[in-house]
């Protein structure tokens, strides 16, 4: 199948480009950042980076000769074809090249092997992602079924994932918001449109891709936890806050239970609402529920970590470094020369790295935006510190060059605006309200951050100081309208830090005193309970009984698959996946909605009160004048006429002036439940 064999090659291409780049990429994973050796097994590094790096090599040149050959037949078979056969000639030569001209083994014969509790983990690891995947995505019956926890979302990224997989949706416009430029990053989607056109099945070209991806995003912290702090234990830990987030929600949601009722009413299958007092947080903003929702989010951590990890040797260099001075007690005026303006503290010692580090953080922008964002912010601050700060500056030059080519060749109106908003969600706009709502979001994580913070190195509290300064962005900076979309800087920087929440617990566990031990586990017990619960509540509102059903392909689909292009623009009343009856398959068509459910769009950049306007002005047009003169100026194709325009609450709609004045060319249904297509090209009256 051509949709496995393009995985494959996406793994392949991945460790050609890694194994030609970093020749003792194996080692990477022998010792922590000190020198202390962990021996860790490479695969826990080499798997994530090897397919994080191959889907970008492979993804973005299909886009680009799909782009190219866009007027031909079928154009993204003909970029499938040419990538899939270069990859297969790059990955020969990479391979005879290393085993025959370098005289090198790829792999080590003694490569250390998984510890029991590894392998535990990693199994655990796959039973849950592959648990959350496919309750809220998957067929059956010739039915999708999509999980009540995500159907709102899915709307745009299965609509996104279709319009290039059926519609040929390149140059690409937001589907939402159909004939206009895409802000919103779609590099993901397009992947999986890609491998459901290569002959993957709607939910496995979705979930394959998601599933890899969080797994290996996990793989990856759990290496630079090891990394960081030199034990195993402190990694299995993080990768269990990680999981299941700290917060005081599920504490104060107890205490609203009445005296007696509290097991039964935490057992009870049918409570199934996100718990939490924050604004939003009903919506499973921080649980598991985000990686459920936005499935591009764990791919772009995954290059997050690992473009830390590459540039994490330049702060202990310097670390090291400002050590000796410090313990030869130097004037602070001399320590400030030696770490800011000499030489050591800027030159180039490898430009390979910080060159191949700013190539993958700048092609994820489009996977991505807010962790390409994020990862730059965490930089910034480790590069104030670090030796070599050259190569950060090349990794940031390399990555916001290509970041604006993207921009500039996606974007055409203003790409964002920078607004300060101080407070993010909280109530209030001063410092004790965001206190307040990190209390209440974040529960017991602060308190135990801020005394490990006390009991760490200088060196580890510089990184935790860099790890937290994302929190800070997403409470002072608003890029878009929509102030909650910052939550993704914040679960970034929770997951970094996170690694010493652990290490706190491990200091802990690792003592022989039974009450040190008991602390221990109470401590993180109460940093997991609120997310062990939320992934309780997750699982009961993705049962099959309460998901979304919709038909997998119908007359709709096929209609529109078979008549219009991927230019055509369709009038819909506000469409997302669960109130819009019939019109879901406009959205699982692909197609382009003039002015879909405006909260996606407005959100993402778009200034949709002209098209609410017009929306409005053509389903109530009181002559066939006005009708074509709306419809020619909105560059509308078609108007979709179904029970949602007739019980509006914002117009009162005039269906028979649309029948009068185009002709119907499809259309199922009977009565109230009706569903028409008109073509605005065949006009039937004069004007």
């Amino acid at each position: 199948m051509g949709a496995i064999a393009y995985l494959l090659l996406c793994f392949l291409t991945g460790f050609s480009v890694i194994e030609l780049v970093f020749k003792d990429f194996g080692r990477f994973t022998d010792t922590t950042f000190g020198g202390k050796f962990i021996g860790l097994n490479s695969l826990f590094l080499r798997l994530p980076a090897y397919f994080t790096t191959g889907v970008l090599c492979m993804t973005w040149p299909v886009y680009i000769l799909t782009y190219i050959f866009r007027d031909r037949e079928d154009p993204l078979m003909i970029a499938n074809i040419i990538v899939m056969t270069a990859s297969v000639i790059f990955i020969a030569a990479a391979v005879t090249i290393m085993m025959r001209f370098q005289k090198r083994r790829i792999y080590r014969n003694k490569e250390k092997s998984f510890k029991k509790f590894e392998i535990l983990m990693i199994s655990l690891i796959a039973i849950l992602v592959f648990d959350i995947m496919f309750s809220s995505l998957g067929i059956s019956g010739g039915r999708l079924k999509v999980g009540l926890s995500v159907f709102s979302d899915f709307s745009t990224h299965l609509s996104m994932m279709r319009s290039f997989s059926h519609m040929g949706n390149i140059p690409t416009h937001y589907t939402y918001f159909g004939g206009e430029d895409v802000k919103y990053h779609f590099m993901f989607q397009f992947l999986c449109g890609n491998l459901e056109y290569l002959g993957l099945r709607l939910d496995l070209a979705l979930n394959i891709p998601s599933i890899l991806s969080m797994i290996f995003s996990y793989f990856m912290l759990y290496v630079l936890a090891v990394k960081l702090c030199g034990k195993r234990m402190i990694g299995v830990i993080t990768v269990l806050l990680y999981t299941f987030r700290s917060s005081a929600a599920l504490f104060e949601y107890i205490l609203t239970i009445p005296k007696g009722e509290i097991f039964e009413t935490l057992t009870n299958s049918d409570i199934c609402e996100f718990i939490g007092s924050t604004n939003h947080e009903d919506w499973g903003l921080w649980n598991l529920n985000v990686y459920c929702n936005q499935r591009h989010l764990s791919f772009s951590l995954i290059i997050m970590l690992f473009v830390i990890m590459l540039l994490l040797p330049c702060l202990y260099e310097a670390a090291d470094r400002i050590g000796k001075y410090l313990k030869e007690k130097h004037f602070l005026t001399d320590i400030f020369m030696e770490v800011f303006v000499k030489n050591e503290g800027w030159k180039v010692k490898d430009f390979k790295t910080p060159v191949f580090a700013g190539l993958i953080l700048g092609l994820s922008g489009f996977f991505n935006g807010a962790v390409l964002i994020g990862t730059v912010i965490v930089l910034f601050f480790m590069a104030a510190g670090s030796d070599r700060r050259l190569e950060y500056v090349i990794t940031a030059a390399i990555a916001g060059t290509l970041a604006l080519i993207q921009s500039k060749c996606f974007i055409t109106s203003q790409m964002f605006t920078t607004e300060f908003r101080y407070g993010f969600l909280s109530d209030t706009d001063n410092f004790f309200g965001a206190v307040d709502f990190i209390r209440k979001m974040m529960g017991f994580l602060p308190l135990v951050l801020l005394v490990q913070f006390v009991h760490v190195r200088k060196t580890h509290k510089y990184i935790m100081f860099a790890f937290s300064m994302p929190i800070v962005f997403a409470f002072t900076v608003s890029l878009t309208p929509d102030i909650a979309v910052n939550h993704k800087y914040i679960m970034m920087a929770i997951m970094l830090l996170d690694i010493y929440a652990a290490a706190f617990i491990a200091s802990y566990l690792e003592k022989k005193d039974f009450w040190f031990r008991a602390f221990g586990v109470l401590t993180a017990i109460c940093l997991t309970a609120t997310g062990f619960f939320e992934f309780i509540i997750l699982s009961r509102k993705n049962v099959d009984e309460r998901a979304i059903h919709y038909s997998y392909s119908d007359d709709i689909m096929e209609w529109i698959w078979d008549n219009a292009t991927k230019d055509d623009i369709f009038l819909t009343a506000n469409y997302y996946m669960m109130y819009s009856g019939l019109g879901n398959s406009v959205i699982l068509s692909g197609a382009q909605m003039y002015n879909g459910w405006e909260y996606f769009s407005w959100s993402a950049g778009y200034d949709t009160s002209a098209r609410d306007e017009t929306e409005i002005r053509i389903y109530s047009a009181e002559s066939p004048e006005e009708l074509y003169r709306l419809t020619s100026e909105a560059g509308i194709d078609y108007i979709v006429v179904d029970e949602i325009n007739r019980n509006s609450d914002m117009y009162v709609l005039n269906e028979q002036m649309i029948a009068d004045s185009f002709a119907r060319v499809f259309s199922c249904g009977e009565g109230e439940e009706m569903f028409s297509i008109y073509d605005v090209s065949q006009k039937l009256l004069e004007a």
